[in-house]
């Protein structure tokens, strides 16, 4: 293409600029080359990438997976089905990963990973779990936002986990924080065999697949939670049903009942209201 510039002294002056993609770069470098009818440059300018090939392509293709792990999850099922789903996405869109796992947070602070794309994966998380350290255990118990081995052979952080990482081949580690607004939720542990395989770009495509894996963590613990809550609600109001008609006692008095029986034998609400409606026995009598 041709570009005309002004000179000092006020004459055109018109160049031939050559874009030239570089190596190992999603950058163009434009060469201003001099035009039959014009003056040399030896100067050149960098422009952000506009390859129709390469880079074009390659954000193409990621915004494919994400359309794909949106729509995976918002599919009815389980919360492991779709977590697995979303993992093995991950692990096919972001450059450099042979597999993939989420760790998750359960009571107590105890760890496991409930969903991977292979069971390497259960092997590496586990090693972890075992040691209690790890990139994936400080990311999903501390305030950062990802974490990163780029050679486990050079890394000193995490010796013991190393040393085992090495021997399940293990050579390069990128674990990014699950989160939500409520709290951590855990990781997405994203692992290599080779070392170095993860640089910014695919920490960043990393980092977008873990906010759709949180949100779909999130989303689906509180529906658990709701669930619960539904079906302890309607246990407690049949067993209170139970009650009122066997001692003919008001809906109060017949939870009264079951909360003095509660406290007396440190049994939830709930589990005394199943046994009850289960075996028709007082709740005193368990």
């Amino acid at each position: 293409m041709t570009d005309c510039r002004t000179t000092a002294n006020g004459s055109m002056r018109h160049l031939a600029v050559v874009a030239v993609l570089e190596p190992g770069s999603r950058h163009i470098r434009a060469l201003e080359m001099p035009h039959p009818h014009g003056h040399a440059s030896g100067t050149g300018r960098s422009y952000a990438a506009l390859d129709s090939g390469g880079a074009a392509m390659t954000d193409l293709a990621l915004t494919r997976k994400f359309v794909e792990v949106t729509h995976r999850l918002s599919e009815p099922g389980d919360l492991t089905t779709r977590l697995n789903d979303a993992v093995a996405l991950a692990a096919d869109a972001v450059p450099g990963c042979d597999y993939a796992g989420v760790t998750v947070i359960r009571r107590g602070r105890e760890l496991r990973t409930p969903a991977y794309s292979d069971a390497s994966t259960l092997l590496a998380d586990g090693a972890q779990y075992e040691l209690d350290e790890g990139p994936c255990v400080d990311t999903a118990r501390s305030h950062s936002p990802w974490l990163q081995i780029d050679d486990i052979g050079r890394d000193g952080r995490w010796p013991s986990f190393a040393e085992k990482a090495e021997a399940l081949g293990v050579r390069s580690v990128l674990s990014c924080q699950l989160s939500s607004p409520r709290g951590t939720l855990g990781a997405l542990n994203l692992y290599s065999e080779s070392p170095g395989a993860f640089g910014p770009y695919e920490r960043e495509v990393a980092l977008l697949f873990t906010a759709q894996a949180g949100m779909l963590l999130a989303a689906g613990r509180m529906e658990e939670s709701l669930r619960a809550a539904i079906d302890a609600r309607e246990h407690i109001g049949i067993a209170m049903g139970i009650l009122m008609e066997r001692h003919k006692v008001s809906a109060t008095q017949a939870f009264e009942m079951l909360s003095k029986v509660s406290q007396d034998t440190n049994t939830k609400v709930r589990d005394l209201a199943s046994h009850v409606i289960e075996t028709g026995e007082e709740p005193a009598e368990r």
